[in-house]
């Protein structure tokens, strides 16, 4: 198990999660576009704004294992 990082980078500033998930390594990506498509769905819901937001996934280390802009995430509903 890894511990995974999934942080918001807006306009505005940077929104960071400093508690994590535990996560199989294999599964860390796929568990936080999950993730994601729920934070964009529940902001679409409530007619927030998404553009510019992006979702970044950093590991332990912190390094950045993967960006997903949040319109993207909107696309894979």
């Amino acid at each position: 198990m890894a511990r995974f990082y999934s942080h918001i980078r807006m306009q505005e500033g940077f929104d960071p999660n400093y508690e994590g998930i535990e996560i199989r390594s294999g599964d860390g990506v796929a568990v936080a576009v999950s993730i994601a498509r729920r934070m964009v769905s529940e902001l679409l819901a409530n007619h927030e704004p998404i553009d510019e937001m992006i979702f970044e996934i950093a590991d332990a280390t912190e390094a950045l294992v993967a960006e997903l802009p949040f319109h993207c995430c909107a696309q894979l509903q």
